[in-house]
């Protein structure tokens, strides 16, 4: 299908950071795919000239909720409009993505507020971000003189594997008001995406621990692709099959473990120095300067690594020493003392010298909730005992720091390599669009849910709930029960088909609503619909003509 379009482009939609990757289908070769794919080179500013390959996921919205800006961009013009005391009457959101990762009771009513307090629709603020990022993609092919229309490009949106139906169903609704049409869109998963990159990738291009490389492997190899983003961990093992072809041999899964879990624990880290009150009135009242310490904070998280000893500079801003005074009368470097960390940390002119130890702790959480998930997986059988090749992908992955804790975790067990591509931070987009390309690659995936419709059956005395009694068309039924058409945990493959047959519960009616449900791993086998673990992820309208 891929070949029918004048342009594949995937859209990697961030917690942290955002981008894009094309291709045009005249530089299209199907033996490696990874040619000439391109992404744009222009995502690299802010004050402190952090260089990426993405921009941040920022959005700055005007009072009527129209997009202004995005990224970098954004992140400036805001911290300008907070220096100047001129933001009240503008939105700004960041690393909003993660709302998403538990949907319950999302949809395209739920709100979500900005960094001042004020709401919008949610959907309104991730179709303005995606119409954002194909705005950027539009500018820079009408730069180079190309002229498409949104129609003649196949779009590839990446969402976390571990991420339910409704998520993925709300981000596909965004991507549409965001004016992408929904017959030209296709939803890719993030480790998938970055599997099959990484396939075309030569040795040079990686980080290697081990004794093999990644093009060295033969088809029956089991790896583990472990995507370490912004928000999440998402971690799903792959068997490579013949023709180049993978399946999902262990389903996806993971959690909420990636680099802005680190931010939080550097927040918390400052918070229990100076006292929440303080911390909370200087994220409120100096917008600009928490911004500043955060970028300041971020290159920091690039260089620190597990055999860090030396100190860590960090400029703390004036206006933080200047809160601690206003709310309790003592300066930062009496609150320090009072907390016990004036050894850890001290002070030369206006720079903190931080101790590594310090810092390494914020990373801490997160990795020994990714590591003790690794290995989990690999105990698991009969797939834990195959894995030969560690994956890892995703922005978070470049860090030193988990660079170092999976090597110290996983590095010396026997014929395991540990393989990190040179660019792990935009492995899932270009991977996104080699999916685009070879979406029938991916020749199976196992469920993660269980997949039931509701149902009202005959009423049975003593087997149903009796406040569920209802009577319907003349007949005692059940109503409410949840109908298993395929179990949590199946493999299915490409073309995979469930055939079941339902009665109409009212004779002669021309249409049935037959709606569709979930169960998760903690009730796959409910009776009713509205049990813990169960969802509803939409309804099907079946018309009968006579």
């Amino acid at each position: 299908m891929g070949d029918t379009h004048f342009i594949v482009a995937a859209i990697d939609f961030g917690t942290t950071y955002s981008g894009y990757a094309f291709q045009l289908t005249q530089d299209y070769d199907s033996k490696n795919p990874t040619l000439k794919i391109m992404s744009p080179q222009a995502w690299n500013g802010g004050r402190t000239q952090l260089t990426s390959m993405k921009t941040p996921t920022c959005l700055l919205l005007d009072n009527n909720g129209d997009l202004d800006c995005f990224g970098y961009e954004a992140e400036d013009r805001y911290a300008d409009l907070c220096l100047d005391n001129d933001h009240g009457n503008w939105y700004y959101f960041r690393r909003f993505k993660m709302r998403l990762h538990d949907s319950s009771g999302l949809g395209t009513h739920t709100e979500i507020a900005d960094e001042s307090g004020r709401r919008l629709p949610a959907i309104k603020v991730f179709s303005r971000s995606i119409e954002a990022l194909t705005g950027h993609l539009f500018k820079l092919l009408e730069d180079k003189s190309i002229s498409v229309k949104p129609t003649e490009i196949k779009w590839l949106l990446t969402v976390p594997a571990i991420w339910d139906d409704t998520a993925k169903g709300f981000m596909r609704e965004a991507a549409k008001r965001a004016g992408i049409p929904s017959e030209n869109l296709t939803i890719c998963l993030e480790p998938e995406a970055a599997s099959l990159f990484c396939q075309y990738l030569p040795v040079e291009k990686f980080s290697m621990c081990g004794e093999k490389g990644f093009s060295d492997s033969k088809p029956g190899t089991t790896y583990m692709i472990v995507d370490l983003g912004g928000g999440t961990a998402d971690i799903t093992v792959h068997e490579k099959v013949s023709a180049g072809n993978l399946k999902e041999v262990h389903r996806a899964s993971g959690g909420p473990w990636g680099g802005t879990f680190v931010d939080s624990e550097f927040i918390q880290l400052i918070s229990s120095i100076v006292g929440g009150p303080i911390m909370a009135a200087f994220m409120k009242e100096q917008k600009y300067d928490y911004l500043e310490l955060m970028r300041e904070f971020e290159a920091v998280k690039r260089k620190i690594g597990l055999g860090t000893k030396d100190t860590i500079n960090m400029k703390l801003p004036v206006s933080l020493n200047e809160t601690c005074l206003k709310v309790v009368k003592k300066d930062l470097k009496q609150l320090i003392k009072d907390a016990r960390k004036d050894k850890q940390i001290t002070f030369v002119s206006d720079k903190a010298k931080f101790d590594a130890k310090l810092l390494q702790g914020c990373f801490r959480k997160a990795t020994d909730k990714i590591v003790s998930h690794m290995k989990g997986i690999f105990e698991k059988e009969p797939c834990g005992k195959k894995i030969s090749m560690i994956l890892m992908v995703g922005g978070f992955s470049e860090s030193p720091f988990v660079h170092d804790v999976i090597k110290d975790a996983f590095g010396n067990k026997a014929g395991l390599s540990i393989l990190i591509p040179n660019d792990a931070g935009i492995s899932v987009v270009q991977g996104a669009v080699v999916y685009g390309r070879q979406p029938k690659t991916i020749t199976s995936r196992i469920l993660r849910f269980t997949y039931g419709v509701k149902v009202s059956p005959e009423f049975v005395q003593g087997k149903h709930d009796p406040k569920r009694h209802t009577v319907l068309d003349g007949v005692e039924r059940c109503d409410g029960c949840f109908f298993k058409f395929i179990d949590i945990g199946t493999t299915v493959e490409i073309g995979h088909k469930v055939t079941e047959k339902y009665k109409n519960t009212v004779a002669n009616s021309t249409l049935v609503t037959v709606e569709v449900f979930t169960a998760d791993e903690t009730n796959s086998s409910p009776t009713y619909v509205d049990e813990h673990g169960c969802r509803s992820i939409g309804s099907l309208d079946v018309f009968f003509f006579t």
